[in-house]
């Protein structure tokens, strides 16, 4: 139920419709088979027409791939001949990129507001878990250059 559809009397922002909940809902499977569940579900969600999205968040989709595009423009641009312009130019595409991101996120948080508090709970801990997921893979990817940078230095001499 998005927050645009009215209730239908039996139902409460707290409490789901007890008829929409099947007996497989309700059963644990394994990980790697819920997740591709899930997978599927959204896969099927973002292609059904019938779920009407908000102009704000198709504003930001859009800003964000915008973004990216732009931040490819600016780290090409010191191999086009502007080498000398190369930490500006990586400033700006962090710079673009970083803030369509937080535009793009912070534009999605009011709707924590009409779930379930289990359902709130649970989209909060899986976005602080990608976000965590997310940091550690930046870390380990500056770990691995620096180490490869390093073999090479260390090689070199």
């Amino acid at each position: 139920m998005s927050a645009s559809e009215p209730l239908q009397p039996s139902q409460s922002p707290r409490e789901p419709n007890a008829d929409a909940v099947s007996e497989r809902d309700n059963k644990r499977i394994g990980q790697f088979a819920a997740c591709l569940e899930s997978l599927a579900h959204v896969r099927k969600a973002s292609a059904d027409k019938a779920i009407s999205i908000r102009e704000t968040d198709k504003q930001s989709v859009r800003l964000l791939r915008g973004s990216v595009l732009v931040a490819l423009i600016f780290l090409f641009l010191p191999l086009a001949g502007l080498a000398k312009y190369a930490i500006l130019c990586l400033a700006a595409a962090d710079s673009f990129f970083l803030i369509a991101l937080v535009i793009y996120i912070v534009g999605r948080f009011g709707i924590l507001r009409v779930m379930s508090p289990r359902h709130a709970l649970v989209c909060w801990q899986l976005m602080v878990g990608t976000s965590l997921f997310s940091m550690a893979l930046a870390i380990n990817a500056v770990f691995l250059l620096l180490i490869v940078l390093a073999g090479q230095h260390l090689m070199a001499r």
